[in-house]
C-alpha cells in the first residue's frame, strides 16, 4: 500500500503527534519548562561530560543564538551551568547541575505517565506493533 492510497494517514499520524505534544506540554507546566528546554536538559544529560554550546545547538538541530537563549532560561533556574572551555577559550561548555538532574528525573517521571495515558488503551502485541511502525517509519534512509 502507498500513502497515496489512504490520504487521511498522515493527517491521522499528524493530529497523534499534536495530541502527544499538546499532553506533553501539559506534563512540562508544573516544571515551569517547555518541550525545547526539556530537550536540552536530556541531550546534555546523555552527554558524560560538559558540551560546549555549539554542539548542543547542532543535536537540537537549532541556531546557536536558539540554543543561547534556551541555556539562559535554564542557567537562571540552575538547572545548567556554563563554563568556559580550557581547549578553546573562545567556547562555551554547558553542564547539568545537580537540581538540573533532580528536574529531569522528575520530567522523565511525568513523561512515562504521559506515555502510559497515552498507549495504554493498546495491548501490548499492540504496542509492540506500534514500535515496531514507528522504527520503520523513522529510520533514517
Amino acid at each position: 500500500m502507498h500513502t497515496g492510497d489512504n490520504p487521511n494517514l498522515a493527517d491521522s499520524f499528524m493530529a497523534v503527534a499534536r495530541r502527544i505534544r499538546h499532553v506533553h506540554m501539559g506534563a512540562l507546566e508544573p516544571f515551569g519548562l517547555n518541550p525545547s528546554q526539556s530537550r536540552a536538559l536530556h541531550v546534555l544529560a546523555r552527554e558524560a561530560r560538559p558540551m560546549r554550546l555549539r554542539a548542543l545547538a547542532d543535536h537540537l538541530r537549532i541556531v546557536a543564538r536558539s540554543a543561547t537563549d534556551i541555556v539562559d532560561s535554564l542557567e537562571s533556574a540552575n538547572l545548567v551551568v556554563r563554563d568556559n572551555d580550557p581547549a578553546d577559550r573562545r567556547a562555551v561548555l554547558v553542564a547539568l547541575t545537580d537540581e538540573g538532574r533532580t528536574r529531569l528525573d522528575a520530567i522523565d517521571s511525568a513523561r512515562r505517565a504521559v506515555a502510559t495515558e497515552l498507549f495504554d488503551s493498546l495491548d501490548s502485541a499492540e504496542r509492540d506493533e506500534l514500535q515496531r511502525i514507528l522504527g520503520k517509519i523513522t529510520t533514517e534512509r
